[in-house]
């Protein structure tokens, strides 16, 4: 696809600040044309604001009060993610007085393989207590703290202002055969190979292998990219991770599984744009694409749904205020214009997915 010179410039900056390769020159002269305004804008939407600003080697055209702005923005996010540290700790610390373990899933996680791991933009704590669910919920009440339990896969409540969630499952196991099947590999995995230890601070944190993240980010950014939509951050943690893992990977096994699904197409052109436009390194990937024209293609359609997604520019709040009914037929018309999506996954999984979304529609609960 064609890029405008702001995504142009937004990929160089990303890829830039990523140094996957030597990329301290991806490149030389910043084009006239450039709108700062809508280029930092961009960067938000996208996830990328902290990230692009590393890269920002040369400030050409760019006013001092938006480089200013930036900045704060910039400075904004990482007091947030350092809040987010200090919440990660004291929960570690909290389920271990009550004989409870905690795996964090996502989130800080991948921020480690960030060159400034404060720089990845992020929003929940995901954590998994090992079967502890419930007593987890039980401890988090006792605190006076609001544990809010309607869903199937997780609860969420806010610990001193920061939104957790707890997972009772990994994936949505009760409304696809997909992530019942997924859900199966992942616990095999994590009771095979256990966790991994990162530091925080002084805190041994435990987040799991990468052969059990390659399953569960892919699945996670899949279910992303069908409902609404990926942002570039999606694609940097994917490439940052396949790179940083790339000998710890057991890629047969996730190729099986990633094709007994049919997310093997989907998951090799998120990686094909990490490639082409983030600076993964081919050699960080066996060659287990598949066909590469095919790929490609399905990649520039990810691509062009990542900064044309028309459903993603539509606030959330709006969207969570918004008049039911409406509300309702957004979402239909959003599910219709990603027919393709389901078609590059599976034949016939639009229409499956079209008559769950109806079922779920007659739920009172989805008319709140």
């Amino acid at each position: 696809m064609n890029f405008s010179p702001e995504q142009s410039l937004l990929f160089s900056l990303v890829k830039t600040s990523l140094c996957l390769r030597d990329n301290r020159e991806a490149f030389s002269v910043i084009p006239k044309e450039i709108d700062w305004s809508s280029l930092v804008n961009l960067a938000a939407r996208q996830g990328v604001l902290c990230v692009a600003r590393e890269g920002l080697t040369q400030k050409g055209g760019l006013s001092r009060e938006l480089l200013i702005r930036w900045d704060l923005s910039v400075q904004k996010l990482e007091a947030r993610n350092k809040r987010q540290r200090v919440v990660i700790k004291e929960l570690v610390a909290l389920f271990r007085e009550n004989d409870i373990e905690m795996l964090l899933l996502k989130g800080i996680g991948l921020s480690e393989l960030y060159p400034n791991p404060n720089h990845r933009e992020s929003g929940d704590i995901d954590i998994y207590l090992y079967g502890n669910f419930e007593r987890g919920n039980q401890i988090i009440e006792e605190l006076g703290i609001a544990v809010d339990n309607d869903g199937s896969k997780h609860s969420k409540f806010f610990f001193k202002g920061v939104p957790v969630e707890n997972h009772k499952t990994f994936l949505n196991v009760e409304s696809t055969k997909a992530d019942k099947n997924l859900e199966m590999h992942l616990y095999k995995i994590l009771y095979e190979q256990g966790f991994d230890p990162i530091m925080i601070d002084d805190t041994h944190v435990r987040i799991p292998t990468p052969d059990f993240t390659a399953i569960f980010l892919s699945r996670h950014d899949i279910t992303h990219f069908l409902a609404s939509g990926l942002v570039l951050r999606h694609f940097c943690d994917l490439a940052l991770f396949f790179n940083k893992n790339r000998e710890r990977i057991d890629f047969a096994n996730f190729e099986k599984v990633m094709k007994e699904d049919g997310h093997y197409n989907l998951i090799c052109s998120f990686l094909e744009i990490g490639q082409m436009h983030l600076g993964l390194p081919k050699e960080s990937l066996p060659k287990f694409l598949i066909d590469r024209k095919q790929v490609e293609t399905l990649a520039n359609w990810v691509l062009e749904d990542t900064f044309y997604n028309k459903y993603r520019s539509v606030d959330k709040k709006e969207i969570e205020t918004m008049w039911v009914p409406r509300r309702k037929l957004l979402g239909v018309k959003q599910l219709f214009r990603s027919k393709w999506k389901y078609d590059s996954i599976e034949n016939g999984l639009f229409f499956k997915s079209f008559i769950f979304r109806i079922y779920q529609n007659f739920q009172l609960l989805n008319w709140k």
